[in-house]
């Protein structure tokens, strides 16, 4: 049994390690292809700025590039406001792989495009593969939890599918709280924008019409984190929302049924018993 648990733990952790070298790799590539064309995009802006401003006194040059850089931020793609530096792109990958899609920054060549569709082929897949995978270890540790309250509290030893509902529920708010309150802080939204935001992210929704602007290295880590760990447990309690929908729709067909099979049964009856009485 122990042997066991440690072949699916190395399991879990190995499938984990494949998804990061993959949002690695792709990142790595996407930079490749995207910053060249950022680059020349940037290189003609300031050709183009400089050609205007030629034949303007340079006192007037400050006063006039702020204009001029707005409407190219306004008129831009998104690889003239947004850089394909390595950090960033691996955030636009795991939002391929997730299929969350805010749109805030994707692929404007026809090579950048080309990859994306073969990078989604395969990275959405072996997403999906590693969600369900640390999903099923998740369910686990909620049993467990589940476990020490009932012996803690002096209960059954017996599991109870609703209390691991609920744990499951605790669990995802307390996730999505966390990583609301560090949005807040991190990025001075209302707190109720932060947890529509993460809501959003979490079910993969994705508009796009919030997106935090940090750049330092801690938040791209724990932005990654938590968005996995969101992914995990809101699905969790989704996949248990949908099997009691499930029942209920299969419990409403029963009694319909029933209910259509006894009305049958009394008509037949009635039938029989006027034939009897001529």
């Amino acid at each position: 049994m122990r042997c066991s648990i440690n072949g699916k733990a190395i399991a879990a952790f190995a499938t984990f390690c494949t998804v990061l070298v993959y949002l690695a790799v792709g990142a790595a590539i996407f930079q490749a292809i995207e910053e060249s064309h950022e680059n020349e995009q940037r290189e003609n802006y300031e050709q183009q700025l400089h050609e205007l401003l030629k034949g303007v006194d340079e006192n007037f040059h400050a006063e006039l590039k702020a204009p001029c850089h707005m409407v190219e931020v306004l008129e831009a793609t998104p690889n003239v406001t947004n850089t394909w530096t390595f950090a960033p792109t691996v955030i636009f990958c795991l939002t391929v792989v997730t299929t969350i899609g805010y749109g805030y920054m994707y692929p404007v060549t026809d090579e950048g495009r080309g990859f994306c569709i073969f990078f989604a082929l395969i990275g959405i897949p072996l997403f999906m593969a590693c969600l369900a995978v640390y999903a099923q270890h998740t369910a686990n540790f909620i049993r467990w939890v589940c476990k020490r309250l009932r012996t803690i509290l002096g209960g059954k030893n017996e599991e109870n599918e609703t209390v691991q509902q609920i744990v499951t529920v605790v669990f995802c708010l307390l996730v999505i709280l966390t990583f609301s309150a560090y949005l807040s802080y991190k990025e001075g939204w209302e707190y109720f924008d932060s947890i529509y935001f993460t809501f959003i992210s979490f079910t993969t929704i994705g508009f796009g019409d919030l997106y935090p602007t940090s750049d330092d290295t801690l938040f791209y880590f724990l932005f990654v984190f938590f968005i996995i760990l969101g992914l995990i447990s809101l699905g969790t309690v989704i996949e248990a929302q949908t099997t009691n929908f499930s029942k209920f729709l299969t419990f409403i067909s029963n009694t319909c049924e029933c209910m259509c099979g006894k009305c049958l049964t009394v008509e037949k009856d009635t039938m029989s018993e006027v034939d009897d009485v001529n």
